[in-house]
C-alpha cells in the first residue's frame, strides 16, 4: 500500500491528525495525489460534521489547511483554486454545524477576509467590465469568472451568518447577476 492509499484507509480524525502534523511532506505525494486528499478531508468533513466532536475541529480546520497548502505547493491547483475550495467547503459546513470564531473553517469573518485577499479586483472595476463582458478577451472573461467563484460562496457565507460578516459583501451581491 502507498501513502495515500494508507491516508485514504484513515478516518476523519486519524487523518486530521496525521495531516494537522504536516505529513506527509509535499514531495512524498504527487500532484493527483494531493488534490486526492484535498478532495478525501472535503468529503469526509461534509459527511462527519455533524457528529464531529467539538475539540475535534481545530485538528481537522488545521489539517484542510495543511492538505490545501500542500496541494498548491505540489501544483496541483492554484492559491485561488484554494480559497474557492475552502470558501466552498465551509458554506456547506455552516449549513449544518455552528460558527466557531476560534475554528478557521466555521470562522465566517476570517472567510471573507480570504475572499477579499484573493479577488483580483474591486467591485467597480466588476462593474465597469461585467456591462459587455461578452465582448472581453478570454482572459478577461476568465478573470471575471474567478470573481464569481470567491464571490458566490462569499454571499452564501454572508447569508448564513449575518453578524459575523461585515456589509462589504453587500455591494458585491449588486454585482454578482452581471458576472459571467
Amino acid at each position: 500500500m502507498n501513502r495515500f492509499e494508507k491516508l485514504a484507509s484513515l478516518d476523519l480524525r486519524s487523518l486530521s491528525e496525521v495531516l494537522a502534523t504536516h505529513a506527509p511532506t509535499v514531495p512524498e505525494l504527487g500532484r493527483g495525489e494531493w488534490l486526492g486528499v484535498v478532495e478525501l478531508m472535503t468529503m469526509r468533513l461534509t459527511d462527519e460534521c455533524g457528529s464531529l466532536p467539538v475539540e475535534s475541529w481545530a485538528t481537522c480546520s488545521s489539517a484542510l489547511s495543511y492538505a490545501l497548502e500542500a496541494a498548491v505547493a505540489s501544483g496541483s491547483i492554484d492559491e485561488r483554486e484554494s480559497v474557492i475550495r475552502r470558501l466552498n467547503l465551509s458554506v456547506a459546513l455552516l449549513q449544518r454545524v455552528s460558527s466557531n470564531a476560534e475554528v478557521d473553517i466555521l470562522n465566517p469573518g476570517h472567510l471573507i477576509g480570504l475572499l477579499f485577499q484573493e479577488l483580483p479586483m474591486s467591485v467597480e472595476e466588476v462593474r465597469d467590465r461585467s456591462v459587455d463582458w461578452r465582448a472581453l478577451d478570454i482572459e478577461q472573461i476568465r478573470l471575471l469568472r474567478a470573481v464569481k467563484n470567491l464571490v458566490s460562496p462569499g454571499l452564501s457565507l454572508a447569508r448564513l451568518a449575518p453578524r459575523e460578516v461585515d456589509g462589504r459583501m453587500k455591494v458585491w451581491e449588486e454585482v454578482f447577476p452581471s458576472l459571467p
